[in-house]
């Protein structure tokens, strides 16, 4: 896995297990970030990166930090490894829209901001 997309993968799994650590404005221009930028595996991840050096996102950084740590960095025959040891169906060096769907749709999900979450019946 590139460092790119280890950088993506671990801000995805910030988002889907620690959620509260986004404030509303987080939420907000996180998802503005990501409507902005092509899609780009490497401008995404410098994206993130980015917009995590923001003081008042110090425990996102942390918690990015340490999910980051933990995803191997994995390249077999130059296809990227995903999750399962799935890999890329993107040729090297292509743009994968991959990259912003994996990011985008979590996002959704766990935004409280979302209108796909208000949507959802409550239980």
């Amino acid at each position: 896995m590139s460092a790119y997309q280890r950088t993506i993968q671990a801000f995805v799994q910030v988002i889907k297990s620690e959620p509260a650590l986004f404030s509303p404005e987080d939420w907000l221009s996180i998802t503005e970030l990501m409507d902005s930028l092509p899609d780009d595996s490497e401008e995404i991840a410098n994206g993130i990166r980015k917009w995590l050096k923001l003081e008042s996102r110090s425990q996102i950084k942390q918690a990015f930090d340490k999910k980051r740590q933990e995803i191997p960095g994995l390249t077999e025959s130059n296809n990227t490894l995903f999750a399962g040891g799935a890999t890329s169906p993107t040729p090297p060096n292509q743009p994968s829209k991959l990259s912003q769907e994996l990011i985008k749709n979590p996002i959704k999900l766990n935004s409280p901001l979302s209108d796909d979450k208000k949507s959802q019946p409550k239980p």
